[in-house]
């Protein structure tokens, strides 16, 4: 199966001059928790509701203060276990899908719940992906050291 029959085709795009109150506003519109920042037609970067959650005290900002401009692509031609292994060595939910240079679609883990991979191998990427990663400082405290 190729990644290009499952992908979302339909993009929600923003500028980089953008404020995050818009951005926020797209993703509720179109609900989806994932914006291409594209300028001059190019990528520049991608946002996702949970970069927006870390500083929504400043809804004014322009959103490519917030933009991950390390954008993971795959080729539309490419095979899905492809795409899953690149989200699971990178740690994503989403990669971009391109033709060429061209963005032509996004692929996010429920895509690819919805298709024939073995359920194990789906399960092995989100370990991966979702991997805690545990505090190793010890504290000592008592629960009586939090007044409630």
């Amino acid at each position: 199966m190729k990644v290009k029959d499952i992908m979302s085709k339909n993009l929600v795009m923003c500028d980089p001059d953008d404020n995050i109150l818009f951005v926020s506003n797209l993703m509720n519109v179109w609900d989806v928790g994932f914006v291409l920042i594209m300028k001059n037609g190019k990528l520049y970067g991608v946002v996702t509701d949970r970069d927006l959650v870390c500083d929504m005290a400043n809804q004014l900002s322009h959103i490519k203060s917030y933009a991950s401009q390390k954008v993971i692509t795959i080729d539309k031609n490419k095979d899905v276990l492809e795409a899953l292994k690149l989200m699971k060595k990178h740690r994503i939910k989403r990669l971009v899908i391109t033709d060429s240079e061209k963005v032509v679609g996004v692929l996010s883990l429920s895509d690819i719940f919805e298709t024939d991979i073995s359920s194990e191998i789906i399960l092995d990427a989100l370990k991966s992906i979702y991997k805690i990663n545990r505090n190793t400082n010890k504290f000592d405290t008592d629960v009586s050291d939090f007044p409630l």
